[in-house]
This record gives structure tokens, C-alpha cells and sequence, in this order.
């Protein structure tokens, strides 16, 4: 289930980190999905992490270290669905500059970090999960 005026309080979390300075283990690609998932539904899928890295070498051995993989991550915590299937507000990952990369979907597009803020980036989704509480 998502939260009551999830779609506003997604769309404050996606302004808020709009002009955010890319910062890891503070604002990345997945505390910024993480956001979202709280805005969405009160889970954040980052809880584990922060506060625990600060280079993307520290993000990956984190990562390894809990669940052994970003997909293994967000499986933890939601339901994967079709890419074809995502929706407002569904956690995407797709084939970024680093590796793979976090999005939510918004407006029909994927939205991400990048070095100078959220912005709607020009990705295909390769996998796609469904943001809600169970």
C-alpha cells in the first residue's frame, strides 16, 4: 500500500534533492531512490547504508557486505515487476556511467542523481520494482 499523498510528498522528496550536490552515502543514486520509497511508502530501502560509506568503492563493499548485490537489495524490501509494468513512483535500475544506477519513474521518465542534481535522465530500465508497503 502507498501513503496517503504519496504523489505530492514524491514530488517534494524528487524537488528536494533537485539541486543537491551528488555526495556519496548522502545523496547518490540509491539514497535518492531511498528517499522516494519513504515519500512513497514509509520504507526506506537504505536503512542499512547510511551513514556507512562515503566513496562508491566504500558504497559497493557495503553493499557486498548486507546483500550482495544492489538487485539482491531492492528485492529485500519490494516486489519486482515487469519494466514494462513500472509506474509513477516504482524504483527502476538501469546501466549508468558507473555500473547500475538507481531511478524512480516520474512524469513517464526515470529520474536519477547525477553530478548536479536529480534530473530526468535518458535511461532504459533493466529491472523495475513495485514501491509499496506489503
Amino acid at each position: 500500500m502507498r501513503s496517503m499523498n504519496w504523489p505530492q510528498k514524491l514530488y517534494d522528496a524528487i524537488q528536494a534533492a533537485h539541486e543537491a550536490a551528488f555526495s556519496w552515502g548522502e545523496n547518490d543514486c540509491c539514497t535518492f531512490a531511498a528517499d522516494c520509497c519513504i515519500a512513497v511508502c514509509g520504507i526506506d530501502p537504505a536503512e542499512k547504508y547510511r551513514g556507512h560509506y562515503t566513496t562508491e568503492i566504500g558504497a559497493k563493499r557495503k553493499l557486498t557486505e548486507i546483500h550482495g548485490s544492489l538487485e539482491k537489495a531492492c528485492d529485500a524490501y519490494f516486489e519486482r515487476v515487469p519494466v514494462t509494468k513500472a509506474q509513477r513512483g516504482d524504483m527502476v535500475m538501469f546501466e549508468g556511467e558507473i555500473g547500475n544506477t538507481m531511478g524512480v519513474v516520474w512524469a513517464g521518465s526515470v529520474f536519477s542523481i547525477t553530478q548536479n542534481g536529480v534530473r530526468r535522465v535518458k535511461a532504459t530500465p533493466e529491472l523495475a520494482w513495485r514501491v509499496e508497503d506489503g
